[in-house]
């Protein structure tokens, strides 16, 4: 597995971790579940066909990094569905489909399943589990939104 930059999770969007002026690097998943389901893309997919001249409402790396890898580009499916639906059995269902849009870039280096569950008519919690080939235990990844802040809640490191 290789190394990322560990982010953690304050309640007001990603900050990277940083000891001893430095950077702190980490060997997970969690980062890249995060990036790909609140990546801060909520304006739009990007489509590949965008015109150089215009504006671009999609997340700046998809065009740096991965302009000629759609398979590898963030979306933030997930966030933008959260910001939209209510908080009920079929908004749930919606939930689930972004989340499994989202992570379809994982899927050639994992397998994973999501369950989402209705907390109330606020909250709502995003559970992943996944399995890398050759790893002998699965990862439990967590997420809390807050639809009336619009925010993940929850205080951890990912």
């Amino acid at each position: 597995m290789s190394k990322d930059l560990l982010l953690y999770e304050s309640g007001n969007g990603g900050n990277l971790l940083v000891k001893n002026s430095d950077i702190t690097l980490v060997e997970s998943l969690y980062q890249q579940c995060y990036l790909a389901l609140f990546g801060g893309n909520l304006e739009a997919n990007t489509t590949g066909s965008e015109i150089p001249t215009q504006i671009r409402e999609d997340w700046w790396a998809n065009s740096l990094l991965n302009d000629k890898k759609p398979n590898k580009q963030f979306n933030s499916n997930t966030e933008r569905v959260l910001d939209k639906v209510a908080l009920n059995t079929s908004g749930r269902i919606e939930i689930e489909r972004a989340v499994e849009d989202d992570l379809k870039t994982l899927r050639n280096i994992a397998d994973f399943t999501i369950k989402v569950i209705i907390l109330s008519t606020n909250k709502v919690t995003i559970e992943i589990v996944m399995l890398r080939p050759g790893d002998l235990d699965d990862k439990s990844f967590q997420f809390i939104w807050d639809n009336a802040a619009r925010e993940i809640i929850t205080e951890i490191t990912i």
